[in-house]
């Protein structure tokens, strides 16, 4: 328990981190048809493989001129031990800023993995369902391709959220297998 305690404030303050730096101006393009398409390992500490680690960020997303986007997110983080935890969002805004693609909505669950024997951290309440994001950027000088991701914090429900409805978020992870593909 004490482990995915502490996964999840890290996690948590990966976050935290990457949604401070986060642009502050909207995302440019949020009107025309549009799909991504989605499937990322990542890294939170650096561009190389995570032994022990597992996080992923599955994206369907759609979005018809002048309608709201439709879609699902799953981000996935899986620790050593049997520890992990899982949010599924539900996307309410999917836009374009240059190459980056972010999506944004509420997290509608939170699970939460334990090896057997331990107890879970309580589950959220049911009306807790706090903006979520992900932004999907290009390649950068040197290869490297980057995910931001800006959650919830899921040690204290009562917490502000931490995403801003179809805001881009800071990179905060690295891609190590994967990618997306955005359909316009």
């Amino acid at each position: 328990m004490r482990k995915l305690i502490a996964a999840v404030a890290l996690t948590t303050a990966v976050t935290a981190v990457g949604t401070t730096a986060a642009s502050a101006a909207p995302a440019a393009d949020s009107t025309r048809h549009q799909s991504l398409h989605a499937w990322t390992l990542l890294n939170e500490h650096g561009p190389g493989p995570n032994p022990g680690e597992r996080l992923t960020v599955r994206v369907e997303a759609h979005a018809n001129a002048g309608h709201q986007a439709r879609g699902r997110a799953v981000v996935e983080h899986v620790f050593p031990g049997g520890y992990a935890v899982r949010g599924e969002m539900s996307i309410d805004c999917l836009s374009t800023d240059g190459a980056a693609v972010t999506v944004t909505g509420p997290l509608e669950s939170l699970h939460f993995t334990v090896p057997a024997g331990e107890n879970p951290p309580p589950a959220p309440p049911s009306t807790w369902h706090p903006e979520a994001g992900l932004t999907f950027y290009p390649a950068d000088e040197h290869g490297e391709r980057r995910v931001g991701w800006s959650g919830a914090n899921a040690l204290d429900y009562s917490a502000p959220a931490q995403a801003t409805k179809c805001m881009p978020t800071a990179p905060s992870t690295w891609v190590i297998q994967g990618g997306f593909t955005l359909r316009r």
